[in-house]
């Protein structure tokens, strides 16, 4: 039940009753599927906390992740250090410990009133049809194929939800320049049906991520937007059906494009979470670089390296690093890629073979040409 306080909404509200007294506790709701990275809702938490410190200072935060594995809980958590107000994130179905939360919330001795109630009056969409709307209103726009990548959608189901959205003036449907390659002769160059979200629509989406009226989240953009149309983000886009066509065993629970990770400058192209071989994994993709220099590219190589391992130690995620490009790119890469543990594995495919990548050998670099 969506409660208010202010000017601002959370999913719910309850009071924990502990040893030492009850909570005053707004629940903040987060579903992994919808369409963007664990960092990128901390901004849009500290500023309704913002909201929530002027009318009930002492209150407290439980953040419920709908999440199959620990990577992304994790990531919402260190995300958050520092807010203002005591928190806890636990997995949906979780209750949290006192010491769970960040520093010990405020008790009373009784259950404080609860927030009122509200209706949100928002049209009704079905839950397939607000992951395609949240994943156009976070990369702006996009075709269907990677519109259904992103969401985990099938092709037919996404098919139906643009279609529907569409019909209700959620959606709306462009021909949209395809950027051709540097090379390209003029004859190449051809449009493509690319679907946008309207405004009522990203009303939906933000709606659906927990952000009510009048606040901001810019924070949920895709990286580096003026790539659409190139296929280096046409790639990036279908990671996650890449790794489902190539790894058919392999269980990929979400995945984003051109994601900025924090504390970084480091945008990899493609990152996808799931589990292979029975080890929860993160599956980092980079695509190309053939216009990079070969010292520039083990530079760069080098420093993604470090920033991927960085990005799964924190929970004991295993690494998938993985070059989309051409053979010479992938015979300079390899040299940035030592020192691999047991819990690390590079991998190098063709960026025009969708679908295709060599066998996974953990502690080892396994090219497909």
């Amino acid at each position: 039940m969506t409660v208010r306080i202010g000017d601002v909404t959370f999913s719910d509200w309850t009071s924990l009753q502990y040893p030492d007294g009850w909570t005053d506790t707004f629940i903040f709701g987060i579903d992994v599927k919808a369409c963007i990275p664990p960092f990128n809702y901390a901004p849009l938490i500290r500023r309704l906390v913002a909201h929530v410190v002027n009318k009930r200072s002492c209150a407290s935060i439980w953040v419920q992740v709908d999440s199959p594995g620990e990577w992304f809980v994790a990531e919402v958590r260190k995300s958050l250090r520092g807010l203002k107000l005591p928190f806890a994130v636990t997995r949906t179905g979780a209750r949290p410990g006192v010491l769970e939360f960040s520093r010990r919330p405020q008790m009373f001795n009784s259950p404080p009133p609860k927030p009122p109630a509200v209706d949100k009056n928002l049209p009704i969409v079905s839950p397939e049809e607000l992951r395609c709307l949240q994943a156009l209103a976070r990369i702006d726009k996009g075709l269907e194929s990677e519109i259904s990548s992103l969401t985990g959608l099938t092709r037919e189901a996404t098919t139906n939800c643009l279609r529907g959205l569409a019909d209700r003036s959620f959606l709306a449907h462009e021909m949209l320049l395809k950027i051709p390659p540097v090379k390209s002769k003029p004859k190449q160059i051809s449009f493509l049906p690319y679907w946008r979200v309207k405004r009522q629509g990203l009303d939906l989406a933000l709606r659906g991520w927990g952000a009510p009226r009048g606040i901001v989240f810019p924070k949920r953009k895709e990286a580096h937007l003026w790539q659409i149309g190139t296929d280096h983000r046409h790639i990036s886009r279908l990671w996650s059906d890449w790794l489902k066509s190539a790894w058919p065993e392999t269980e990929i629970w979400t995945g984003w494009s051109e994601v900025r990770l924090p504390e970084s400058r480091v945008v990899p192209d493609g990152l996808a979470w799931g589990r292979v071989q029975g080890y929860e994994s993160l599956f980092w993709l980079e695509v190309g670089d053939g216009h990079r220099s070969e010292d520039r590219i083990l530079k760069i190589t080098r420093k993604r390296l470090v920033h991927a391992r960085k990005l799964c130690q924190r929970t004991g995620a295993r690494l998938v690093y993985t070059q989309l490009s051409t053979s010479w790119v992938h015979n300079v890469v390899r040299w940035a890629c030592v020192d691999l543990t047991r819990e690390e594995a590079v991998v190098m495919g063709n960026m025009r073979q969708f679908g295709e990548l060599p066998v996974l050998e953990w502690g080892t670099i396994s090219i497909k040409e």
